[in-house]
C-alpha cells in the first residue's frame, strides 16, 4: 500500500463537506489496515453495518473516494442463482444488452439495473496491486468470481462440490485433457460439463443412451468468443475430452457433472440468503454520484432497464406572481431557497435530482416509501419556511406528485435521464395537485401501505379515479391533503382538467 499517496486522498476527501470526519477516519483505518481480499469488491452497505454507520454516509463515502482515485467503481453483472460474477465492468455503458448468459446454471438473467447489477468498490491500482491469484485453486477460484453476497446453504454447497469432478488452470495456447466414464448407471439426461467462469463460456456433452455404445475422443477449442462446439450429444462409453485455451489469457475450468432438475430442489429446499448490496438503481439515486461524475461522459447510446422506479415530480404555485409583485431578486432568492430545502431532503431519503425545470424539479427514489417521506418532510420544511416570508407578506405552495414503476435510463441532453409511461403518469399526477397537497399513483399507495404514515403526518387522503393525458383508461390516484374534501365537485373539476 502507498500510504502517502493514501493520505494525500484523504486529505482531498476531507474538503468535502458532505463527509463526516468520523467516518473518514474509520475509512482510513480500513484501508491501511485490509489485505488485497478485503479491498477487492467492497460493499459500502456491509461496510456501514459492520462499522455501525449510516448507510448513506457510507455510500457517499465511496462514491466521493472513486472520484478522488482512491476506489474504481465494479459493476458487477450478478447471477440470482449461484450468485456467480458474469461480467464486470469499470464504467456503467460498458453494460450491454437486455440480458447476459450465466454459464454456470446455463440459465438468462435479465439486465436489471434493480436486483442483478452490483456496485463495488475496488482499491485503485495505483495505490496498492492486487497480488490475489484467483486461479491457484478452485478456493481461490470461487471466491473471486463468485459475490459474498449470496450466502449458499450448506447443503447446496455439499451438492455443489460433489458435481465437481476436477478443476484445472490453462496456460495461453495449452491443453487439458480429461477422461470420463459414461457406461455405468442410468445415463438418460446424464451431463458432463466444462465451465471457465472467468471467461463466461462453457461446453456441454449430454449422454444420450439410445446411441450404440463407443469410446470417443473430442477436442473442444476455447477461444475468445466462447467454447467451440458448445453443446454435443455423445453415446454413453469412455470419453477423452481435451480442450484447448486459443484465448490470450489464463483461464480456470471447472469439469462437472450437473443434475438441474436435483440442483434446483436443493435450491428451493434450502435457498440462498441474499445480503444486502449497493445496486445500480440505488447509486443513480445517489446525489453524490449524479453531482460529482459528469454523465456526458457515459456513452449516448446508454440503454438500461429499471424494474421499479419511484419518480416524484414538484413544482410551485405562486412563483410567477412573486416575480411581478416582489421583483426579480427577491422572487430568485425564495425559489432558490425552496430549491436547496428539496435537494437536501432529496438526498436524506436516498434520492437524486434528475432535472430542474423552472421552479419544478423531477427526482427519483429506490423505494416508494423512502419517495413518500420524502415528500411528506418537503410540504413540511416549506411550511417552516414560509412562516418566516409571511412577515414580508410572500409566499409559496409546493405540489407534489409520485408514481412507481418500470423506466428507461438513457443519457438526454447529456445527462442521465429517464423515458417511460411511468415517468409521464407521475407528471399527470402531479398536475392533479393544488398548493400543499401530495398526489399518489396506486402502485406508491399499494407499496408503502401509507394510511397511517399519512395520519401521522397529519394528512386526509381520498381515493379516486382520474383520466390521465396519455393515459387509456382511468387510473386511481390518492389525493393527500391537510384539508377534508367536502364538496365533491372539486373532484369532477380535477378530473375534466386533467383529461385535455
Amino acid at each position: 500500500m502507498n500510504s502517502s499517496i493514501v493520505k494525500q486522498k484523504f486529505d482531498t476527501l476531507k474538503t468535502f463537506k458532505v463527509l463526516k470526519p468520523e467516518i473518514l477516519k474509520v475509512a482510513e483505518d480500513y484501508v491501511n489496515a485490509s489485505d488485497d481480499w478485503k479491498l477487492l469488491r467492497v460493499n459500502p452497505l456491509k461496510f456501514a453495518t459492520d462499522h455501525q454507520i449510516d448507510d448513506n454516509d457510507s455510500v457517499d463515502f465511496f462514491v466521493h473516494a472513486a472520484k478522488v482515485g482512491l476506489f474504481d467503481f465494479a459493476y458487477n453483472l450478478i447471477c440470482p442463482m449461484c450468485g456467480g460474477i458474469v461480467h464486470s465492468h469499470h464504467k456503467l455503458d460498458e453494460i450491454e444488452g437486455k440480458e447476459f448468459h450465466c454459464v454456470s446454471c446455463n440459465i438468462i438473467v435479465p439486465t436489471l439495473l434493480d436486483d442483478q447489477v452490483e456496485v463495488a468498490f475496488q482499491i485503485h491500482p495505483s495505490l496498492q496491486k492486487n497480488e490475489i491469484d484467483p486461479f491457484i485453486d478452485i478456493t481461490n477460484y470461487f471466491r473471486y468470481f463468485f459475490s459474498e453476497n449470496f450466502e449458499k446453504s450448506n447443503e447446496l454447497r455439499a451438492w455443489i462440490q460433489s458435481t465437481i469432478k476436477d478443476y484445472a488452470k490453462i496456460q495461453p495456447d495449452d491443453s487439458y485433457e480429461f477422461e470420463y466414464d459414461t457406461k455405468f448407471g442410468d445415463l438418460q439426461g446424464h451431463l458432463v460439463q466444462f465451465v471457465s467462469i472467468d471467461r463466461n463460456s462453457m461446453c456441454l456433452f449430454s449422454v444420450d443412451p439410445s446411441l450404440p455404445h463407443s469410446n470417443q475422443s473430442y477436442l473442444v477449442d476455447l477461444m475468445e468468443s466462447g467454447m467451440k462446439p458448445n453443446m454435443v450429444t455423445i453415446p454413453a462409453g469412455h470419453h477423452r475430452f481435451t480442450i484447448h485455451n486459443r484465448t490470450r489469457f489464463k483461464v480456470g475450468l471447472n469439469v462437472l457433472t450437473p443434475n438441474p432438475k436435483e440442483i434446483e430442489r436443493i435450491a428451493n429446499t434450502f435457498p440462498t440468503i441474499r445480503h444486502s448490496f449497493l445496486t445500480a438503481k440505488m447509486l443513480l439515486n445517489n446525489q453524490s454520484f449524479r453531482d460529482l461524475f459528469r454523465i456526458q461522459k457515459l456513452s449516448p447510446d446508454l440503454n438500461l432497464n429499471v424494474k421499479s422506479l419511484t419518480i416524484m415530480f414538484t413544482d410551485l404555485k405562486g412563483s410567477t406572481e412573486m416575480y411581478d409583485t416582489a421583483g426579480d431578486i427577491f422572487a430568485y432568492k425564495l425559489v432558490q431557497e425552496h430549491f436547496s430545502i428539496l435537494t437536501e431532503i432529496v438526498r436524506k431519503f436516498k434520492g437524486a435530482i434528475v432535472k430542474t425545470m423552472g421552479d419544478a424539479i423531477m427526482a427519483t427514489f429506490s423505494t416508494p416509501t423512502e419517495g413518500l417521506l420524502a415528500a411528506l418532510e418537503m410540504m413540511k420544511r416549506i411550511d417552516s419556511m414560509n412562516l418566516d416570508w409571511k412577515k414580508e407578506g410572500y409566499e409559496i405552495g409546493l405540489k407534489v406528485g409520485l408514481n412507481e414503476g418500470s423506466a428507461l435510463a438513457v443519457v438526454n441532453d447529456e445527462r442521465l435521464d429517464y423515458f417511460g409511461q411511468s415517468v409521464n403518469i407521475a407528471a399527470r399526477v402531479q398536475g392533479l395537485a393544488k398548493s400543499g397537497e401530495v398526489w399518489l399513483s396506486e402502485t406508491v399507495w399499494n407499496a408503502t401501505g401509507p394510511e397511517e404514515l399519512v395520519k401521522q403526518h397529519g394528512y386526509f387522503y381520498r381515493k379516486q379515479k382520474a383520466t390521465l393525458k396519455g393515459v387509456g383508461t382511468p387510473v386511481p390516484v390518492f389525493q393527500l391533503s391537510r384539508k377534508k374534501i367536502k364538496n365533491l365537485s372539486r373532484w369532477k373539476q380535477i378530473f375534466k382538467k386533467s383529461e385535455r
